[in-house]
C-alpha cells in the first residue's frame, strides 16, 4: 500500500537495504507497519503491499535466487512465487509507475559534481530501449514480435524511453508502451520531468521541425530549460542571421502532414554545423546542431563537444541491462507484472547511482567532480551486495555507529578502484551481418586517439 503523500519520513541512520531503500522511496518503516489493516483467512502471516514493493526492488539489484527467496531473507516471510505472483498482479502497475514518478530525483550537486554540469545546467537525455519478454500467451494476447529479415523475432518487445542523468547516470522518470507506441510517442511526455536548469541531449531521431516546436513549447526559459539536438543532414533550414562564432539563427518551417505544402509555423534556432574527424573512417563527418543556447553560453566548439556527452545514456543502458538486470530479457510472465519488474530495475539503478556517488565521495577529487562515471558499476553492485547482506543479517549485533564505519571501510574499498578518466576511443560503427545501409564488419578494431572538431561557419 502506498503512503500518503503528507507522510513524514522518518530519516534514521540505518544502511541496511530495507531502510536504504524506505529512504529512496521516502516511506516512513513507522507508517507502513500498520497501514494495511484488512481481513485475510487462514494462519499464514500476512504479506504488506510495502514489503512486495520493497523486495521486489531488492530482488532487481541483482540477488541470487528467487524472489520468495529474498522476501524470506530480508522479511522472514515463507511464501510460494505463485502466491507472491498473484499479489503482484492485484497490485496492478498504476502503483509501481506512480512510485516511480514521485520517488525518481536528480542526484548531483553542482557545488559538488562539476562535471555533471555545463555552465550550471544539469545534464540530461532522452533516448529509447526495448525490453524482451517471455512468449507466454498474456504476453503474445498484447503485444507483437519485430519482424528481422529471417523471420519474426524471438520474443515480443516493450519500448521503454527513459529520462537520465548523464552524469550519474541516475533516471528521473520512464514511459512504456505495451501496445506498440513508438519511440517517439513515449519520450514527448518526458519533457514535462525536465528539472529545472538542465540541459537536454537528444540524438538525430528528435531532430525534425515538429520535435524543435514541442522543445521550444516545453523549455521554460525562466526555468532556464535548454535542449541541444542533433539534426539529418539533408532538414531544409534557410539562414536568417550569420553569429560570430560560425553558427547561425536558421529558419525552420513546420508543415501540415496532410498538405506539405502548408506551412503551419515557422520557427527560428540557433545552428551550429561542424566536422568531427572520423577516427575509424579516417574522414570527417559533418554534424549539424539545434541549441537554444545562446553564443554567450556557449560558442559553437563548446556546442560540438558538449553533444558527446549524449553517450553516457547508452552506458545507462548497458548497465542496466547487462549488469543490473543480468539479461534484455525480463522474467515476468504478465504484461502486467513485466511492467513492476522494469520500474523495480529503474529505481535499484537510482538507489545504485547514490550509492555510486558516495563512493565517489570517498575517492574525493577530481573522481567526485565527475559524479558516478569514474566509478566502475560491477564491482560497486559486488562489494555493496555483500555488505548488505551482512548488515540484514547482523541486525541486533552491530549497533549504528558499527554500521556506519563498516559502510564506510567498503566504500573505501570501493573508491580505491576508481576508473581512469575515460580515453577518446572510438569503435567501428559496421555490424557482422549487413542490415541496411551499414558495412558489414568482418574484424573489429577500435582507435585511440584525441577527438577533433572544425566549426564549419554558416553564411
Amino acid at each position: 500500500m502506498h503512503p500518503p503523500s503528507d507522510a513524514v519520513v522518518v530519516q534514521d541512520s540505518s544502511v541496511d537495504l530495507v531502510s536504504r531503500i524506505l529512504r529512496l522511496l521516502q516511506w516512513s518503516r513507522d507508517e507502513l507497519e500498520t497501514a494495511d489493516q484488512k481481513r485475510h483467512q487462514g494462519p499464514r502471516r500476512k504479506i504488506f503491499d510495502w514489503q512486495i514493493i520493497v523486495g521486489l526492488i531488492a530482488h532487481s539489484l541483482p540477488f541470487a535466487g528467487r524472489f520468495s527467496q529474498c522476501l524470506r531473507h530480508f522479511f522472514g516471510m515463507t511464501l510460494s512465487d505463485s502466491a507472491l505472483s498473484q499479489r503482484r498482479q492485484q497490485l496492478g502497475e498504476d502503483i509501481f509507475l506512480l512510485i516511480m514518478r514521485e520517488t525518481l530525483r536528480p542526484l548531483a550537486d553542482v557545488s559538488v559534481h562539476a562535471a555533471c554540469f555545463f555552465q550550471g545546467l544539469r545534464l540530461m537525455g532522452i533516448d529509447g530501449t526495448r525490453w524482451s519478454v517471455t512468449n507466454t500467451a498474456q504476453h503474445l494476447a498484447r503485444m507483437t514480435k519485430m519482424q528481422t529479415r529471417s523471420g519474426s523475432a524471438a520474443f515480443a518487445h516493450i519500448r521503454m524511453a527513459a529520462l537520465v542523468e548523464l552524469g550519474t547516470h541516475a533516471p528521473l522518470h520512464a514511459t512504456l508502451g505495451l501496445d506498440g507506441e513508438s519511440e517517439m510517442a513515449l519520450s514527448l511526455p518526458l519533457l514535462a520531468a525536465l528539472p529545472q536548469h538542465s540541459l537536454l541531449i537528444l540524438d538525430r531521431l528528435y531532430g525534425y521541425a515538429s520535435v524543435l516546436d514541442v522543445l521550444q513549447q516545453q523549455c521554460d526559459t525562466a526555468r532556464s530549460q535548454h535542449y541541444l539536438v542533433r539534426v539529418k543532414d539533408k532538414l531544409a533550414a534557410g539562414v536568417r542571421a550569420p553569429l560570430g562564432d560560425g553558427s547561425a539563427m536558421v529558419e525552420v518551417r513546420l508543415c501540415d502532414k496532410v498538405k506539405w505544402r502548408k506551412v503551419l509555423k515557422t520557427m527560428v534556432v540557433r545552428e551550429v554545423r561542424g566536422r568531427v574527424w572520423s577516427r575509424t573512417q579516417g574522414k570527417w563527418v559533418e554534424v549539424r546542431l539545434w541549441t537554444s543556447l545562446g553564443v554567450e553560453q556557449a560558442g559553437a566548439r563548446e556546442v560540438l563537444e558538449l553533444y558527446a556527452r549524449r553517450w553516457e545514456q547508452e552506458v545507462f543502458y548497458h548497465e542496466l541491462k547487462l549488469q543490473v538486470a543480468r539479461s534484455g530479457l525480463l522474467q515476468s510472465h504478465t504484461p502486467e507484472t513485466a511492467q513492476q519488474e522494469i520500474a523495480a530495475l529503474l529505481m535499484a539503478c537510482a538507489l545504485v547511482a547514490e550509492e555510486r556517488l558516495a563512493v565517489a565521495a570517498e575517492a574525493g577529487g577530481e573522481v567526485q567532480a565527475a559524479g558516478a562515471v569514474r566509478i566502475s558499476l560491477s564491482i560497486c553492485l559486488e562489494h555493496t551486495q555483500a555488505l548488505w547482506l551482512v548488515l540484514s543479517s547482523a541486525q541486533g549485533l552491530m549497533d549504528q555507529a558499527a554500521q556506519a564505519e563498516l559502510t564506510r571501510r567498503v566504500r573505501a574499498q570501493i573508491a580505491a578502484f576508481a576508473l581512469s578518466p575515460r580515453r577518446p576511443r572510438s569503435c567501428q560503427r559496421k555490424v557482422r551481418q549487413t542490415v541496411k545501409d551499414w558495412p558489414r564488419m568482418l574484424s573489429p578494431t577500435s582507435v585511440s586517439a584525441a577527438p577533433q572538431y572544425e566549426v564549419i561557419k554558416i553564411a
